[in-house]
């Protein structure tokens, strides 16, 4: 299904040979995903992009406007879930919402808000890190034009690449928790229950942890990263995005023989939660430079 989708919207791009990246594949796909998953009708699967993409502006504590646009979507969102679900009442399909309705009715476990939130939850989860993935490991790729090649010639080596990509350019660059017993830490003290932040990011390039974290290696090992989080943290989205990430990669170093950046420096997102590029032109023909 994955690599129908991938396909569908490589497809649907007038120019292949000149594109978005971002626009064309990484920002649609997962959402898209995500509403096959859920059984969403074709029609109106894009709704599920614009509501994800809304739904992240909420961690903009400095952007009172898009936390509305947040608030709104999640409510539209709601709406509409709410009404999906009682047609898959009527009408069960071989889709995760039908399935989460049986496993409620069977034991009791959710109810209609609480699968509600499970859906968001899922489209949340499902494409922030995917889209993201996508963007920041295509562009790494091409920064590394010979790590690139390697992998076209030795396609084995995608899975621990997507790892080696995961770690460093982290699609989730911070997360908040709660400090669950007071203690000490270089030289400062983190009370109980005191609010921080941590740095994914950091996380994942400290020396402790991968050697030469500064460089990027497909081929490193072992590869150690919390670009998902960690213990029961860890993200629900994680295996679709890998899977995801598999797929796309294996297609578009399929499909096209070179790629490579048109416009040197991309822009990257302004949310400091996460990062991600705002756009990724990328062009298909032509000589490597």
């Amino acid at each position: 299904m994955i690599g129908e989708l991938v396909d569908e919207l490589l497809d649907s791009i007038p120019d292949q040979s000149e594109f978005d990246l971002i626009k064309s594949l990484a920002q649609p796909l997962p959402a898209m995903v995500i509403a096959e998953m859920m059984g969403v009708p074709k029609v109106e699967r894009l709704l599920f992009q614009s509501w994800s993409e809304a739904l992240m502006g909420a961690t903009m504590i400095d952007q009172p406007q898009l936390i509305e646009k947040a608030a709104r979507a999640d409510k539209e969102m709601r709406a509409y879930l709410h009404q999906l679900v009682e047609r898959k009442y009527s009408e069960p399909g071989a889709d995760l919402i039908s399935m989460l309705l049986n496993v409620e009715q069977q034991s009791d476990k959710l109810s209609r808000d609480e699968l509600v939130s499970n859906c968001i939850l899922l489209l949340t989860a499902g494409h922030e890190t995917t889209s993201r993935l996508i963007g920041n490991g295509l562009y790494t790729l091409m920064r590394h034009p010979d790590q690139m090649q390697d992998l076209r010639d030795n396609p084995a080596l995608m899975a621990n690449a997507i790892e080696e990509m995961l770690r460093f350019e982290s699609p989730i660059q911070m997360t908040i928790r709660f400090v669950a017993q007071s203690f000490w830490f270089h030289g400062h003290q983190f009370k109980k229950n005191q609010l921080i932040m941590v740095g994914i990011g950091a996380a994942n390039r400290d020396a402790q942890a991968n050697d030469s974290p500064e460089t990027f290696d497909i081929r490193r090992k072992p590869i150690q990263h919390v670009a998902f989080g960690y213990g029961i943290h860890l993200c629900l989205g994680m295996a679709l995005a890998r899977l995801e990430g598999k797929i796309v990669f294996t297609r578009l170093l399929e499909r096209f023989p070179l790629i490579r950046n048109v416009d040197g420096v991309p822009t990257w997102g302004s949310n400091p939660f996460f990062r991600g590029l705002a756009s990724l032109r990328i062009s298909t023909v032509g000589e490597e430079h």
